[in-house]
């Protein structure tokens, strides 16, 4: 039964570190200059097209302003108050020379608005009117009762812009025209004027938008702050004038500002200013993507470019990867072939200097194996002669121990310090395991023989991992049955770190809560799936130490001491394995032998 999965391939990790540490940062800061670009661009574009808008938004209110001088001028200007009184005040058959005197006092005025100026209308207290140019399709009366008309009389010489006025000029009931008022009070005795009506044209708004640079797809608006269209530019067609109340009303919020709409299915850049003299809406309307087409463009070339870099570079990667692992590939099939008996394999050194040392060591290494069986084999047979009655029986303890210590000596005098080291920890340990005495040893005597075990499984794996010990020191005179706790650690070295080349961590912790005795041994290592878990609960394999496995541990302690004590493995988050075992606290080698018998 593997309580593990299996371990990745160098290769494969090799390629994944590679896809995180260079094409990962490579796509991640293509990305990001893109973004920054893409900023960049869309921010100068919507300045460039807050100044279009701004110049527009200045040459309207210049207009206004030339409207409303245009009707200061005249409404303050004596000649023609005087003009058009007595134009009033006299017979139809005297009018001729006033009508003559009034168009010319008027015309010096209206060359400067040629083709802007539709009608003047003069409005007498008395009643009655006169108009210029055109005449009015709205009666006095009408006129007087419309919302602007107590603001005209109120504030006495000054011109009052109505804005956008629809059907006031006779012959015309669907045209717009552009309205301003005054009535004049400086010279009261010297004439009889209530009020002037003045009647511009809206084209000259419209030819303002028409000459500024605008692409196929961008257009221009004068909206007043109702929503009605004053002008717009000659790309916009009648039904797609107005714009849509959510908009309008997203323009009414503020005197000016810019934002992105989806507008008929098409993602728009809105911008929009307030003529301040009319309370008049400048809007300018530009596709997104003309604001983006430059962005596309670099966009592709630089997705191009790094397609490119990273093609080229995992290539060379891979082959140069491909040139690594081959070698040690071929390293891992001969040591397969040893592992199936075949103890005559041989490796063909090549590639680098590294992979041709370790073939040669392997071949020398195979070498030293063979010889070292055929020595075995020699001794094992001088020892069957001299020793057959007694292997029959048992394995002498103290004859293992003995070999063991001459083991040791000669490591000694050829001065190889970890074999002596590594010898004197296995020394400690097998005394320890065939001591007598009962079943039971004390827990600081497990914990040293767990140190010599640790000690010769971090000489055999390189000190690839560290244990951390917590341990209560009231709990160290207790008694626990024999390797209860090697088996334990031995599955968490040989299994759970066996893939971590470093920063391997076991940590060991006894405790004594109550009358019961608590020890977790817990690892980083791969951990262990539920299913895993399920599977080992209800197996009846085993790995083993010494004729004990985690199951036989389990089992050991449940036939002492009940089903209530006992081994728990669980999964550790993000990975690694606890095991936690949980024995009564026994003080003494009586007291265990009536817990037991009970």
């Amino acid at each position: 039964m593997k309580l593990f999965k299996k371990p990745w391939r160098t290769s494969t990790t090799l390629y994944i570190l590679l896809f995180t540490m260079v094409v990962l940062p490579i796509l991640t800061i293509s990305t990001m200059i893109l973004q920054v670009y893409k900023r960049d661009l869309i921010q100068q574009t919507t300045d460039r097209t807050l100044q279009t808008l701004h110049a527009v938004k200045y040459s309207i209110e210049q207009e206004i302003n030339n409207v409303v001088t245009f009707s200061a001028a005249v409404g303050m200007d004596t000649e023609v108050l005087e003009t058009a009184t007595l134009l009033h005040e006299s017979s139809s058959n005297e009018r001729q020379p006033y009508y003559n005197d009034l168009s010319k006092a008027l015309g010096k005025y209206s060359s400067s608005m040629s083709g802007r100026v539709q009608s003047i209308n003069f409005f007498f207290k008395g009643g009655g009117s006169y108009s210029y140019l055109k005449d009015l399709a709205i009666s006095d009366l009408t006129l007087r009762k419309m919302d602007w008309y107590p603001a005209t009389i109120t504030e006495q010489d000054h011109v009052h812009f109505i804005g956008k006025q629809m059907g006031v000029l006779y012959g015309s009931p669907d045209a717009a025209s552009i309205v301003t008022t005054i009535r004049p009070s400086y010279y009261q005795m010297l004439h009889d004027i209530d009020f002037i009506y003045f009647v511009f044209s809206r084209d000259y708004f419209e030819k303002m938008l028409w000459q500024n640079p605008i692409s196929g797809s961008s257009a221009f608006r004068i909206l007043t702050a109702e929503g009605d269209v004053i002008a717009s530019s000659y790309n916009i067609p009648p039904d797609e004038q107005e714009l849509d109340a959510s908009l309008m009303s997203r323009i009414s919020a503020q005197r000016e500002g810019n934002f992105v709409a989806t507008i008929r299915g098409e993602k728009m850049l809105v911008t929009y200013a307030t003529v301040g003299i009319a309370d008049w809406k400048v809007v300018y309307k530009i596709p997104y993507s003309e604001l983006t087409a430059n962005y596309r463009s670099i966009y592709q070339l630089i997705l191009f470019a790094t397609a490119v870099v990273i093609i080229v570079f995992l290539f060379i990667s891979f082959y140069l990867l491909h040139k690594l692992m081959k070698p040690i590939h071929v390293l891992v099939v001969k040591m397969s072939r040893v592992m199936d008996g075949n103890l005559n394999t041989k490796i063909e050194a090549s590639g680098s200097a590294e992979t041709v040392t370790l073939g040669r060591t392997f071949n020398h290494m195979m070498d030293q194996i063979k010889l070292l069986i055929r020595e075995t084999e020699l001794q094992e047979k001088a020892k069957q002669k001299a020793e057959f009655a007694a292997m029959q029986s048992q394995i002498n303890p103290h004859f293992l121990i003995n070999t063991l210590n001459s083991i040791k000596l000669m490591a000694i005098i050829s001065g190889v310090d970890n074999i002596r080291n590594m010898t004197q920890a296995l020394i400690r340990l097998v005394s320890s395991s065939f001591n007598r005495g009962g079943s039971l040893t004390l827990l600081a005597d497990e914990i040293e023989n767990l140190k010599q075990y640790i000690f010769i499984m971090e000489t055999r794996y390189g000190n690839k991992f560290e244990v951390q010990w917590v341990v209560d020191p009231a709990a160290t005179s207790f008694y626990i049955l024999k390797l209860l706790l090697q088996p334990i650690l031995e599955n968490a070295i040989t299994h759970g770190l066996v893939s971590k080349e470093t920063n391997g961590m076991i940590t060991i912790e006894i405790h004594k809560l109550g009358e019961r005795l608590r020890i977790v041994i817990a690892d980083n290592g791969m951990g262990i799936s539920d299913e895993q878990i399920e599977k080992l609960a209800s197996s009846d394999q085993d790995y083993t130490f010494s004729g004990m496995g985690i199951l036989n541990v389990h089992q050991r302690i449940v036939l002492h001491y009940g089903a209530e004590y006992g081994v728990t493995i669980e999964r550790l988050e993000p990975t690694g394995t606890r095991v936690e075992i949980v024995v009564p606290v026994i003080r003494s080698q009586e007291e265990a032998f009536d817990f037991s018998s009970k």
